[in-house]
């Protein structure tokens, strides 16, 4: 009884120091394709595709996009019948964005007006 408590508490240590390098491993390899893809383009391109790909949600009249390394900053602009549904809206131009850029892994989408102008201060000077 004893060799088999043994046996069990030795596999299970095992197996949870080995899934840590494999983990380790992982995000290893996520962050050299995430390093792969945004050295094609600039971090204002990336946002502009981004942009025209949350531009296609019909709830919009307008939306700002900045992106750092694999954050996108994102404001939107909804149209005043849609404003109760801002948290979806807020979701589905998260997702898109990250369809739109395979390298985004975090976002951060905002409906507050003020906000949202700075965000498209931001973008005008990165265009400049």
């Amino acid at each position: 009884m004893k060799k088999v408590i043994l046996i069990l508490i030795s596999c299970y240590l095992l197996c949870g120091c080995s899934t840590k390098g494999i983990q380790n491993n992982l995000s290893q390899i996520r962050i050299a394709r995430a390093q792969e893809i945004t050295s094609e383009r600039s971090n204002a391109e990336r946002a502009k595709i981004i942009k025209e790909n949350i531009l296609t949600l019909e709830e919009l009249k307008g939306a700002a996009v900045v992106v750092e390394g694999n954050t996108a900053l994102i404001g939107l602009r909804i149209k005043q019948e849609w404003l109760e549904d801002g948290m979806r809206i807020k979701k589905e131009a998260g997702n898109l964005a990250k369809e739109a850029d395979e390298a985004i892994q975090s976002t951060s989408v905002t409906v507050s007006e003020s906000i949202t102008k700075m965000i498209e201060q931001m973008e005008h000077k990165r265009n400049s």
